[in-house]
């Protein structure tokens, strides 16, 4: 009797060929042979049927695309075998692969049941459509092709529909835009699965799963398909690669912290290298599912055979066939250089993309040309693609996908897919910069606000936030501080565009300062009329500033969540009003003691002599940063103190926000007591503010955003409890870093940790950067207390995971290498 040594047949470890197609042959070839061999073990018992039975691979399996994580999908097909032997059969054939640790997925059917059950499910349709017979009764694999074949000509459509609502799903899942960070290899949007959408609709149109006949039936080019392929086999590589050196968890997110591995594995240099072969190939594959799709899904719903569409004009040697952009016959790019991208724009303006005839023939003359020149209607169609927005994006990447960009600005190669290996970051750098763009249409057509595209239209020269905000970060393609470096790039690119000088140096400007209104809104105190006049002196004009303010809107909105929220968006604004007021002559001097009294004493029904003995009790610089609603609210506070800890919450001025006051007498360490607190119960501080009374007791207040507001319930407790001693805030602390929610993202590099002093006056701005966790912040200000610091502030900036924490501290500092060495410990957590 034939015997089969499955566990040593299935080893995957002992495959020698390289990870990619050659690795999924050989590891498909042993499958194949483990499965003949344990059918024909099976049959070959006495007793048991031979007959009326077939093995069928199923989707990866059927398409020689296993990966070392990959499902087995087998069909076993039968003749109407009783449940006894079926049961038997089963055990026979998947035990084996089941104890060498593969996953098997097995259904059990006649042929006309496993062509119900497409009918029922999308996957298990999709999953039939690709099929391949590896041992047993090839009539009965035969018969099910036939059959299959005979119901997509019947439910085609309705399976098209079911497909394209899947690919919706999953994109939506995954993320709409490839590029990304940590792309979704199988699922996400440019992925695997967008290729084998496209297979798939070559048997529900054709009757053939493949590219080939997209070819032939001319919803492909041949380029078309080449890019295709060696795009699969680039994913299809980083999967099977990924799956060798990841654990049994790892399935098809490309993780950061995984990509160096990876790209090892594959011989390549680094994770950098790894992702930007990655990213180009779900890019290219999302493009070209993105512009055959409607039309593939448009024949599959109502037939191939449609009558011819109109053309319509719609520009200079472009029309409208069909929805998509197409290119006359007679024009060509060696005639009219800028024929390439006025498509790509006019596809923008229509949301729409270029048809495939012209693509293929775009492209083609594009390389052919191998650069070409500028010229008023190139410069036109640049701006008119860069202004259409989120709905423009499609036709972006057709300027992309037909090499247009790089014809243009030869040094573009450098930009485009560039990896930023950061979870700041979403996308790659050109997509970013993409999506940029989009945001700041986004303001353009007011559906931010109104007071957004207001500032944008009253503007001397918007074009030139455009074009600045479109390459805002072309820098990190260079060595350098990327604003300075890109400043020098930009000018140079903007002038070989053709434009005027004063254009180039407008956005040079921008991008040197493309992060000046950020960072001195969310690590400065912009309550200070010092710091805010110096900030106008950097910027000059109120031109430079708005242009500033709006593309720093665009550029948090297009990095990712992680840069940006209400409260960050508050801060910003805020400093873009008083740098307003400073570069248009007015003065940024606070109302005088009196006048903040009666204000806040009749807002709020108080006794003005109640307010103005506690705004006289509390130093000048108080007066600086409280409203009146806080000066009320800490009016009350302090006239009900005795002893103990008295604390107040309201609304903050951002959505998410709340506003915590404290009140008691002063002690040393109660402020990162405080913050300890808020650490255990999930809180974010944003910003800390601590005065001291003329009477000894202290007023501090944080600026939080909390998980549920229901939780001040336990929080105030809490913080009486600590003020009083009565908790070990080390231990609580520790706790909460060893939750699951509070572990550090796994990253490719750990986030260094540095330490500047920078003094001004009597008061010194002390830096903190460093990886972040719950209890950081609480660590950072107890050592600070430690040594002896006077905390008077402090500002807080979480950009993904890394914190950067303003601390504004009066008194003797220690030297740097001192303050370095005692704050360290501090980004040392429980989970290290």
């Amino acid at each position: 009797m034939p015997t089969i040594d499955a566990p040593a047949l299935l080893d995957a470890s002992t495959i020698d060929a390289a990870p990619g197609r050659a690795w999924a042959l050989e590891w498909t070839a042993r499958v194949d042979q483990a499965l003949s061999g344990l059918l024909e073990a099976f049959t070959a018992e006495p007793g048991h049927r031979s007959g009326g039975l077939a093995l069928v691979a199923l989707g990866s399996y059927a398409r020689r695309s296993l990966c070392p994580r990959s499902d087995i999908d087998l069909l076993i097909l039968h003749d109407g075998w009783n449940g006894r032997d079926l049961e038997d059969m089963v055990k026979a054939i998947c035990y084996p692969l089941w104890d060498a640790g593969l996953s098997v997925g097995h259904a059990v059917r006649t042929t006309k049941e496993a062509v119900k059950a497409a009918g029922d499910r999308v996957d298990t349709a999709t999953a039939v459509t690709d099929r391949r017979l590896v041992a047993g009764n090839r009539g009965m694999a035969d018969d099910l092709a036939a059959r299959v074949t005979r119901w997509l000509k019947r439910a085609g459509g309705k399976l098209a529909t079911e497909i394209t609502e899947a690919d919706a799903e999953r994109h939506r899942r995954h993320g709409t835009t490839a590029g990304a960070l940590e792309p979704e290899l199988k699922d996400g949007t440019g992925g695997l699965r967008d290729l084998h959408s496209l297979r798939w609709a070559g048997a529900i149109l054709l009757g053939d799963p493949g590219l080939d006949p997209l070819v032939g039936a001319r919803y492909l080019g041949a380029s078309d398909r080449a890019a295709l392929a060696a795009a699969g086999e680039t994913l299809l590589a980083a999967r099977c690669a990924l799956h060798l050196v990841g654990d049994r968890s790892i399935r098809n997110q490309l993780r950061l912290d995984l990509q160096d591995d990876v790209a090892a594995a594959l011989g390549m240099a680094d994770g950098d290298e790894l992702l930007r072969e990655v990213g180009l190939a779900t890019r290219t594959i999302a493009h070209l599912h993105a512009r055959t799709w409607p039309v593939l899904l448009e024949d599959a719903r109502r037939g191939r055979r449609r009558r011819p569409a109109t053309p319509k004009v719609i520009g200079p040697d472009l029309t409208m066939v069909d929805g998509l952009v197409e290119v006359d016959a007679a024009a060509h790019v060696a005639d009219d250089p800028s024929l390439a991208l006025r498509a790509a724009a006019a596809a923008a303006v229509h949301r729409t993309v270029v048809g495939r005839r012209s693509a293929v023939r775009l492209q083609r003359e594009v390389e052919a040309a191998g650069s070409l020149p500028w010229d008023q209607r190139a410069r036109d169609a640049l701006l008119e693609l860069l202004r259409a927005g989120a709905k423009g994006l499609p036709a972006m990447a057709d300027a992309d996908y037909l090499g247009v960009l790089e014809a243009y600005l030869p040094e573009w190669g450098r930009v485009r897919g560039r990896p930023q290996r950061n979870p700041l970051h979403t996308f790659d750098l050109d997509t970013h910069l993409m999506q940029a763009s989009a945001w700041l249409a986004a303001v353009v057509e007011g559906e931010i606000d109104e007071a957004h595209a207001r500032i944008f239209a009253e503007m001397e020269d918007p074009d030139a936030l455009v074009l600045g905000t479109w390459l805002h970060d072309v820098g990190k393609a260079w060595p350098g501080d990327h604003s300075v470096s890109g400043e020098a790039v930009a000018r140079d690119w903007v002038l070989h565009m053709g434009f005027s000088q004063e254009r180039a140096d407008r956005v040079a400007g921008l991008i040197r300062h493309h992060l000046l209104l950020p960072d001195v809104a969310t690590q400065r105190d912009i309550d200070d009329a010092d710091e805010v006049e110096q900030v106008a002196v950097t910027i000059g004009n109120t031109e430079l500033l708005d242009g500033l303010f709006l593309l720093g809107f665009a550029d948090s909105r297009a990095t990712g969540k992680p840069a940006w929220s209400t409260w960050k968006d508050l801060l910003v604004t805020r400093l873009h009003h008083r740098l307003r007021r400073v570069l248009e002559g007015e003065s940024l001097v606070r109302p005088s003691t009196p006048q903040v009294v009666i204000r806040a004493a009749a807002r709020h029904g108080l006794d003005e002599e109640l307010v103005r003995a506690t705004v006289d009790g509390l130093p000048k610089r108080y007066l600086r940063v409280a409203s009146a609603d806080q000066i009320a609210a800490h009016a009350k506070l302090l006239h009900d103190v005795t002893d103990g800890l008295h604390v107040d919450v309201r609304e903050g001025p951002a959505e998410g926000v709340q506003i915590l006051s404290i009140a008691g007498p002063d002690r040393r360490g109660m402020v990162a007591d405080c913050l300890g607190v808020l650490a255990v119960h999930k809180c974010d501080v944003l910003e800390a503010r601590v005065f001291t009374h003329a009477d000894g007791t202290a007023l501090d207040w944080f600026v939080v955003r909390t998980m549920q507001s229901r939780s001040w319930d336990r929080i105030v407790p809490a913080l009486r409890r600590a003020y009083d001693g009565h908790v070990e805030l080390d231990d609580e602390v520790e706790k909460r870093e060893r939750q699951r929610d509070a572990r550090p993202p796994l990253l490719a590099q750990p986030v260094p940790i540095t330490v500047l002093t920078r003094p001004s006056g009597s008061i010194t701005r002390l830096e903190v950067r460093g990886p972040d966790s719950p209890g950081v912040l609480y660590r950072l200000t107890r050592t600070l207390s430690e040594l002896g610091v006077s905390l008077l502030g402090a500002r807080v900036a979480t950009l993904g995971p890394e914190v950067r924490d303003s601390f504004f501290v009066r008194g003797d500092v220690p030297d740097d290498d001192a303050l370095f060495a005692a704050l360290v410990p501090a980004f040392e957590t429980a989970a290290d």
